[in-house]
C-alpha cells in the first residue's frame, strides 16, 4: 500500500514537469507568431499610404477637375486696377508757326482723369520764355473731369527756330511725367538797315547814315517813338503817318556821343508783330589805352612794381599829356615817351599794406590829354 502510493506520487510529479514545459514552448511560440504578424500590418500599412500618395484614385481626379479657381486673385487685381488715376492729354506739341520777334502768342493743352482714382497734380515745369497758367501743383482732379494748362510764348528778338519742352508731373503710375512741346519759327516782319552803326568823332555827323524801315508783309505801320542811349542821338518823325517803308535820318550829338562810345537806337512801330527795333551803335573812341587795365599779382606791401602803358590816337592827330596821376596816390608817372602819335607812360605802383584776408589793391591812373578828355584806366592788384 505504501510503495503502491509512492510510485503513483512519482509519475504524477513527471506529468507535471511535462505539461510545464509544453505551456512554456506553446507560450514562445505564441510569442514568436504575434510579433511576425504585428510587423505585416505595419509594413503593408506603409506600402498602402505610398501608393495613396503617388496615384490618387479616380473619384479624387474627377473632384479635382471640377474644382474652381479661388476667387480672391481676381478680386484683388480688379481692386488694383480700379486704384490708379491715369493722365490723358489731347495733344502733346502745340507748332505756333511763323512768329513775329518780341511777340507774345497763347495756347492751350487739354487733359482728363481717365482713370478711377484722383489725379493730383504734382509740379508744373516751365522753360524760358514760356509761362503757364490754369494748373497749378498740388490740384486734384477726379475721375472723369478734365483741365485745361495754359501756354504763353514770348518770341525772342532774334530770328530762327525755337522749341521749349514743358513737364506735367502727377501721380500717375503708368507716366509720372508728361512731356508737353511748343514750337515756333521767329521771322523778321519789318527789316531794318543798317542793324549796327560804326560812328566816328571826326566826322560830319558822326558818320550816321539813314535808317531805312520796310514791312516785309505788306501791312503799313507808324513810327511813335525814338531812343537812344544818353539823348546821344535823336530823328524826326510824325506817329500819324503809316506806311510800309520809312526812311529816319538820324542827328548826332558828338559831345554825347564822346561820353556814350557805345549804346543802342530804341524805334518804337505800330505793327502788330514788331513793335520794337534795336540798334546798336559804337564810337570810334579818340584815344586807346593798352593795356587798357593794370593787372598786378603777388603784391608786398611798400615794394614797388613798374609797368608800362601805351596812349595811342585813333584819328592819327597830334596831342599832348598835360598830366599823369592816381586817385589814391598808389601810382606815380616815372616818364613818358613820345613817339610820332602815341605816348610811353612808365608808372610806378607802390603797394599799401593790405588790410584783411584777401587784399585787393585798386586805384584809377588819371591821364589828362591837353584840350581834351581825360582817360582813366583802371589799376587792381592782389597780395
Amino acid at each position: 500500500m505504501t510503495e503502491n502510493t509512492a510510485s503513483c506520487r512519482g509519475r504524477m510529479h513527471s506529468l507535471a514537469l511535462l505539461g510545464l514545459a509544453m505551456v512554456c514552448a506553446a507560450l514562445l511560440a505564441c510569442q514568436s507568431g504575434c510579433r511576425q504578424e504585428s510587423a505585416r500590418p505595419q509594413a503593408q500599412a506603409e506600402t498602402e499610404v505610398e501608393i495613396t500618395r503617388v496615384v490618387p484614385t479616380e473619384r479624387q481626379t474627377a473632384a479635382d477637375s471640377q474644382r474652381p479657381e479661388p476667387p480672391e486673385a481676381v478680386k484683388i487685381s480688379d481692386v488694383q486696377a480700379a486704384d490708379r488715376p491715369r493722365i490723358v492729354m489731347e495733344s502733346v506739341e502745340h507748332d505756333f508757326g511763323e512768329v513775329g520777334p518780341d511777340t507774345s502768342h497763347k495756347a492751350e493743352f487739354r487733359f482728363s482723369n481717365a482713370g478711377t482714382a484722383p489725379l493730383r497734380i504734382t509740379q508744373i515745369n516751365s522753360c524760358c520764355g514760356v509761362t503757364t497758367a490754369g494748373v497749378r501743383a498740388g490740384q486734384v482732379y477726379a475721375p472723369g473731369e478734365s483741365g485745361v494748362l495754359e501756354i504763353n510764348y514770348r518770341a525772342g528778338s532774334q530770328p530762327g527756330s525755337m522749341r521749349r519742352n514743358l513737364y506735367i508731373q502727377s501721380n500717375d503710375p503708368a507716366q509720372s511725367a508728361v512731356t508737353l512741346t511748343v514750337k515756333a519759327t521767329i521771322a523778321p516782319r519789318v527789316r531794318y538797315e543798317p542793324t549796327t552803326l560804326r560812328l566816328s568823332l571826326k566826322r560830319d555827323n558822326a558818320g550816321a547814315g539813314d535808317i531805312t524801315l520796310t514791312s516785309l508783309d505788306g501791312r503799313p505801320f507808324a513810327i511813335t517813338g525814338f531812343r537812344a542811349t544818353a539823348n546821344a542821338i535823336r530823328a524826326d518823325l510824325d506817329p500819324k503817318v503809316e506806311a510800309t517803308e520809312f526812311v529816319l535820318k538820324p542827328i548826332a550829338d558828338t559831345e554825347k556821343l564822346q561820353r556814350n562810345l557805345r549804346g543802342q537806337i530804341s524805334i518804337d512801330l505800330t505793327h502788330p508783330e514788331c513793335r520794337n527795333v534795336r540798334i546798336l551803335y559804337d564810337v570810334l573812341p579818340e584815344f586807346t589805352v593798352n593795356p587798357p587795365t593794370i593787372m598786378l599779382f603777388n603784391l608786398k606791401a611798400e615794394e614797388p612794381v613798374e609797368r608800362e602803358i601805351w596812349i595811342l590816337s585813333n584819328y592819327q592827330d597830334d596831342f599832348e599829356i598835360d598830366s599823369v596821376s592816381s586817385q589814391k596816390g598808389i601810382v606815380t608817372l616815372l616818364g613818358k615817351t613820345k613817339i610820332q602819335n602815341r605816348y610811353q607812360l612808365k608808372l610806378r605802383i607802390t603797394p599799401p599794406p593790405a588790410e584783411g584776408e584777401r587784399a585787393v589793391l585798386s586805384d584809377f591812373v588819371e591821364v589828362k590829354i591837353q584840350d581834351g578828355p581825360t582817360l582813366s584806366i583802371q589799376c587792381r592788384g592782389f597780395y
